[in-house]
């Protein structure tokens, strides 16, 4: 029973040793890299740990090196570059609005100009239609054929009153527009529909400008563009110049005319037509005919009839080359000075290389060589369709008056009713006046994102100084622990995540000096017990070498006691002697092992006081775990925020998503909608992107909080098995007791025996030959117990080692903590 425990006592000593190497020897469960330098006779040993679970985000973030650039560039970058994507993506929208804006002009203009085109084709058709059917009447072709066959003036002025109360008559149908109507036969004989009469006329009406002009053209019918007539009744109604149809008057019965008419448009009536016309943002309109000459121009009659290349030129005092060459002042001829058409007259003005060259492009105005690109668009529209007599268009060339583009469509009318018209209605608009407002909006917004550009760098550079400053400050703590020193400080009075890391921080560094103190002390005790131990274990050794001794005597004694036993009387003498002397060797022996039982009560009494302590370490372990769950809960939180920025950017991706459905159901009109709910969609994919990173990085710190969790598990797992050592050491030295007082026992019992044998002398000489047997056997008991006691110095010898070891790796461990200053 009595080595049983002592073998128990070694595997129990065995067990905490191996307990120790592990808590010496424990590191973080991850794949190591071990780098040595050797100084001297010292080694230093460092390990540098790389995660294995890297996901694939963690490759890309590790490849593109982001990895190792500071929070604050970082940030600073992500800042810039956020404000550049939006800066493209407004200066896209503003693009396309602008362009959208355009052609929406350009569309507005061009039905504008269709539908004036449309009304002045149907008032002139409604004129044509007048004309036709005063030439085509059954009254007045034939009076007129009557005329010329007769050189009675009687018969003359009775046909003429027969004619003048049908031209009267058909005057008063369009007498808003037309300022007279003018019959005359072949022989120039005259009638006239409205005011005025031949006898003011001081010529042959044949020598009139607009009749030579019909003669010349040798047509039937035929419109004469703008121009001041030299016909005095015909200037006295509806403005200085006039627009006129000429048309040739036939009989039922022949094809051979006999006389013409004239029928004169008042100039007021085109500017009633047109004074409702209004081309967008502030653009202008022409009525241009096929010589190049302005027939109509809302913004100054007075340009009317003129050239356009002599209008479409000024200098710097503002005076247009028609000024300079004296055709405005045309305009007041007398009728009797009147010798051709505007277009057609000349001043024989001739301008000098001077005068030339300070000439420019008149703003707004058209020229030339804007007009050359409306005649070239006409002609490719007719070659295409050459059955059309009036349509529209849009000069997609850029066009440009004095460095402004321009938007220039037009309207061509090439005949009313078979007659050739050739008129072409051309509007200018700057391409300033579309876009202006999305200018000045775009001006605004770019010196707004100046600011806020400037207020957000500002803003950015606080932020992640702010940041730096408290992450550098955590820094420099962790260095100091890295170094030994436990004695740290952190900046605890900010309320943002940093300043509850540097709590939990605090927290931690504080948590950690306690266990570090408490495992100092424990090393302190583990090593004072392992000196109690191995001065008990040589106090054992030394008593049961004294064991040995007397067994050895007790052997010697025994061949005496067989070499003498024939004498009896001598052996009685002597083995009283003996038994007085085995009796003070028990007593000396008891003594032995009540001094073994006292120390293995002190023993106890110290395994005890380790145990308390490692309860202590255990709190300290619980009391850390309950910091990772917070620093688990605190992870969690801020994972609540990353699910409400990946729901919010799934809001925004639902909403770009619908108005991009908005933007279609709009047509054209949405275009420039949907492109930005697009961008949109792009801005909030890159949102839900930066959310799914920090999700992953919350993961990471997760991942390490439970690996931290493990390695307190596995600390305390450490623990309680040191604290079931202990009491399994404390149970081991009960047995002890134990079994010393089991020797004490049997001690005393042996002693009763000696003492029985006392009184039995006198029986001993009868019991001689039994003696001697048990003499024998008495001797090889003997050498069996001598065996056993030099196996059990052999293992005493082993168990000093043992604590030996103990105190080494104890001392080891105490170095280990030396490290850090507390």
């Amino acid at each position: 029973m009595g080595f049983d425990s002592l073998g128990r006592i070694k595997a129990v000593i065995v067990k905490a040793m191996r307990k120790v190497r592990k808590l010496i020897q424990f590191k973080p469960k991850r794949k190591s890299i071990k780098t040595a330098n050797i100084k001297g006779n010292k080694e230093e040993v460092s390990y540098t740990y790389a995660v294995n679970d890297k996901n694939w985000f963690e490759k890309v973030v590790r490849l593109s090196k982001m990895n190792k650039i500071k929070i604050g560039i970082k940030i600073n970058l992500s800042f810039a570059i956020t404000i550049i994507l939006l800066s493209v993506v407004l200066g896209y929208s503003l693009i396309t609005l602008s362009n959208t804006m355009i052609e929406q002009a350009k569309e507005s203009t061009l039905g504008l100009m269709e539908q004036t085109g449309n009304n002045i084709k149907i008032v002139l058709e409604e004129i044509d239609n007048l004309a036709m059917s005063i030439t085509r009447d059954i009254t007045i072709a034939p009076a007129i054929d009557e005329i010329n066959k007769t050189d009675d003036e009687h018969m003359r002025a009775r046909l003429a009153s027969i004619i003048k109360p049908y031209l009267n008559a058909y005057y008063s149908y369009r007498v808003d527009t037309i300022a007279n109507l003018t019959l005359v036969s072949n022989t120039g004989y005259g009638i006239i529909g409205g005011e005025g009469t031949f006898e003011e006329l001081r010529f042959d009406y044949r020598d009139s400008i607009t009749a030579k002009e019909f003669a010349q053209s040798g047509v039937n019918s035929l419109w004469i563009d703008t121009h001041i007539s030299d016909i005095a009744f015909l200037r006295r109604k509806g403005g200085n110049t006039t627009i006129s149809l000429m048309k040739s008057v036939y009989t039922a019965t022949s094809m051979k005319s006999v006389g013409s008419l004239q029928v004169n448009i008042r100039e007021d009536s085109m500017e009633r037509i047109l004074e409702n016309v209004q081309i967008p943002h502030n653009g202008y309109f022409f009525i241009v005919g096929n010589k190049d000459n302005m027939i109509f121009n809302p913004q100054n009659i007075k340009d009317n009839g003129l050239l356009i290349e002599d209008l479409s030129y000024v200098n710097g005092e503002g005076k247009t080359k028609a000024d300079l060459l004296k055709k405005t002042e045309l305009l007041s001829l007398q009728d009797k000075d009147v010798r051709d058409l505007l277009y057609k007259m000349d001043t024989e003005v001739e301008l000098d290389e001077k005068t030339l060259k300070d000439l420019h492009e008149r703003d707004g105005y058209i020229n030339l060589r804007v007009f050359e690109k409306v005649k070239e668009s006409i002609n490719k529209i007719q070659m295409e369709n050459k059955q059309a007599t009036s349509f529209g268009g849009i000069i997609e060339e850029d066009v440009t008056i004095n460095g402004k583009r321009m938007l220039v469509t037009f309207y061509t009318i090439r005949e009313i009713k078979n007659t050739p018209l050739e008129w072409t209605l051309v509007s200018i608009t700057p391409l300033e006046n579309i876009t202006r407002d999305v200018n000045s909006i775009a001006g605004f917004i770019v010196l707004i994102g100046i600011v806020c550009v400037i207020v957000g760098l500002l803003l950015s550079v606080l932020i992640t100084g702010d940041i730096s400053l408290g992450i550098g400050k955590l820094i420099k703590s962790m260095n100091k622990i890295k170094e030994g020193d436990l004695e740290v400080n952190s900046d605890t009075d900010r309320r943002d995540e940093i300043g509850r890391l540097g709590v939990s921080f605090m927290d931690m560094a504080e948590n950690l000096k306690k266990l570090i103190g408490s495992i100092k002390n424990a090393s302190d005790i583990a090593v004072e017990s392992s000196q109690s131990v191995s001065a008990t274990c040589e106090q054992n050794y030394s008593s049961i070498q004294e064991f040995s001794a007397m067994l050895e005597e007790m052997k010697d004694e025994i061949n005496s006691q067989t070499q003498e036993i024939e004498n009896n009387d001598i052996v009685v003498n002597q083995l009283s002697e003996q038994i007085q002397v085995i009796i003070d060797d028990f007593t000396n022996v008891n003594n032995i092992v009540t001094g073994a039982k006292r120390l293995s009560e002190d023993g106890k009494d110290t395994v005890n006081t380790l145990k308390i302590n490692a309860d202590e370490v255990k709190k300290t372990i619980v009391e850390f775990s309950e910091l990772i769950g917070s620093l688990r809960k605190e992870s969690a939180e801020i994972s609540k925020i990353t699910s409400v920025i990946k729901g919010i950017s799934s809001q925004t991706n639902l909403l770009a998503l619908n108005a991009t459905i908005e933007a279609a159901r709009a047509g054209e009109a949405g275009k420039s909608f949907s492109v930005v709910a697009s961008e949109i969609k792009k801005l909030a994919q890159q949102s839900r992107v930066s959310a799914n990173y920090i999700e992953s990085k919350l993961k990471n710190i997760g991942k390490t909080i439970e690996k931290t969790n493990e390695a307190v598990k596995s600390s305390n797992e450490v623990i309680s098995g040191h604290d079931h050592a202990v009491i399994e050491t404390i149970n081991k030295l009960d047995n002890i007791v134990v079994f010393m007082d089991n020797i004490f026992s049997a001690i005393t019992s042996v002693t009763d025996y000696v003492h029985n044998i006392e009184d039995a002398r006198c029986n001993i000489i009868k019991s001689m030959e039994r003696l001697n047997g048990s003499t024998k056997n008495n001797i090889r008991e003997i050498q069996n117990i001598s065996a056993a006691m030099d196996e059990q110095v052999d293992l005493i010898k082993h168990l000093l080692s043992l604590s030996e070891d103990l105190s080494t790796l104890s001392s080891r461990l105490e170095q280990t903590i030396n490290i850090f200053r507390i």
